[in-house]
Parts: C-alpha cells; structure tokens; sequence
C-alpha cells in the first residue's frame, strides 16, 4: 500500500487550509499535524482540472476505515454537528485525512487517542453542495500572513 499521494488542491482550499494552519502554530494535535502534511504536499490546480473522482468540499465520499467500517458523508467546511451523519467536516482530523485525495488513494494518520487509523478512498459518488469562494477576509487573512511582500510568487490574491 502507497500512503504519501499528493494532496490536489485548488488555490481556494488551498488558501483555506494555510488560513487554518495560522490558527494552529505550534500545536501538537494531530489535526495540526494533518494540515501540515497536506499543505506539504499541496499540487495546486485550477477548479476546471479537478476530476470527478477527487475528494473536495461538497462531494459525497464512501471511504473505509481500517478495511472495515464503510462510510459516505459528504466532506464540508463546516464546523462539526453533534449528532450530523450525513456530513464530516474538514476541520476534523478524519475529515481532512481524506481532502485532495482520489478514489483508490489510501492515507494512514494518527488519531486523538493516539493509534493509526488507515482510510481508502473507495469511491467520490457526487457533488452535493458546490464549493464556495473564499469570503474577502479570509482571503485578506491568508494573504497577509503567507507573504510579507505583495509581489512574492507566493502572494495570494
């Protein structure tokens, strides 16, 4: 089994993700630590290039969870509901483990309680809600912190 896949990723989710990571510096958690290694393997794309098979914000994801446990849910920017089974939220480890990954891929991350949890990707079955854009403070935020100098190859604008 291959683990290390690159994360694809919009320039948008990729701008949410670097927004997200700002408010975990130096955190230890593996939510953190999950963004970290998303944002590392990061392969920007343009939103006409995403296939229909990679997992995004607002598609509906059947995945298995340690070759056992099948779920779909549908992967949203939204925090998480007590209680909400239909949906799993990106700000979660589980849910960001399987952002920018496509159908076949697997990933293995650490969990809260401490053990490894493997997740395959089975299949990506539809979009349900389309991705919004980012809101202009967050785009302002990120801009900000991801580059001191506005004419940086790094600027997002």
């Amino acid at each position: 089994m291959h683990y290390d896949h690159p994360t694809l990723l919009t320039a948008a989710d990729h701008a949410r993700l670097q927004g997200l990571m700002c408010t975990m510096i130096g955190s230890r958690t593996p939510l953190a630590s999950l963004v970290r290694r998303k944002l590392g393997s990061a392969v920007l794309l343009e939103p006409e290039d995403i296939g229909a098979d990679l997992v995004t914000s607002g598609r509906l994801v059947r995945f298995t969870i340690d070759g056992e446990e099948t779920e779909e849910r549908v992967l949203t920017w939204k925090p998480p509901k007590r209680g909400d089974t239909s949906s799993m939220s990106l700000l979660v480890p589980r849910g960001l483990a399987l952002f920018g990954l496509s159908a076949g891929q697997f990933i293995a991350y650490p969990t809260q309680g401490g053990r490894t949890e493997h997740i395959e990707i089975k299949d990506v079955l539809s979009e349900i809600e389309p991705a919004k854009p980012l809101p202009a403070r967050e785009e302002v935020a990120v801009h900000l912190v991801g580059s001191a100098d506005a004419n940086s190859p790094m600027a997002l604008r």
